[in-house]
């Protein structure tokens, strides 16, 4: 098996630059660097730099993604997996657990340009339960459905104020979907 991944592999190595500190059997394995050579440019190349495992992204990790961001973390299989933290080029910041490429578990997620925050558990990407937090000190504590409000919530104002209920998500009518 591993015989033929390497012949597989072996045809992406011609179009990379990359170094290793251990490789077996032309796999890559051990510490090193990869260079993406038909995904970036020479201004932004698309990177990694970290541990392999047969061929694969494992243990800790930087990648680098052209016109998305970096992150900086633990990787499995070749997927985001475990604690890491995704910086994208809008400054928006993601700090958490990964599972399979996806944010999920207990994470932060940080709008740069509002300075609000989805504090909780990712589910698949998206923010379950928890609470989004405005810079003015109101925030939404409850369950969430496409990172909105959904279901069992309550509303803290800054003004002291509380709203309870069973939000739900309904889709207007004079906006179409993209």
């Amino acid at each position: 098996m591993i015989t033929v991944c390497a012949q597989i592999c072996l045809s992406k190595f011609k179009t990379a630059n990359l170094s290793f500190f251990a490789t077996f059997d032309q796999v890559r394995h051990g510490e090193g660097d990869y260079t993406y050579a038909d995904k970036g440019t020479e201004e932004e190349p698309v990177q990694y730099k970290g541990s392999w495992e047969n061929n694969q992204k494992s243990g800790i990790g930087k990648q680098t993604y052209k016109n998305v961001g970096e992150y900086y973390g633990y990787w499995k299989e070749g997927c985001r997996h475990g604690e890491g933290v995704m910086t994208y080029v809008n400054k928006d910041v993601y700090s958490g657990n990964w599972a399979n490429g996806n944010k999920d578990g207990q994470g932060t997620y940080i709008f740069f340009q509002t300075k609000e925050k989805y504090v909780g558990t990712f589910k698949n990407g998206q923010l379950i339960t928890g609470k989004w937090l405005y810079p003015n000190g109101t925030y939404f504590e409850g369950n969430f459905g496409h990172n909105q409000p959904k279901g069992q919530g309550k509303w803290h104002f800054a003004n002291g104020n509380v709203v309870e209920g069973c939000y739900s998500q309904t889709k207007r009518g004079d906006v179409d979907d993209d």
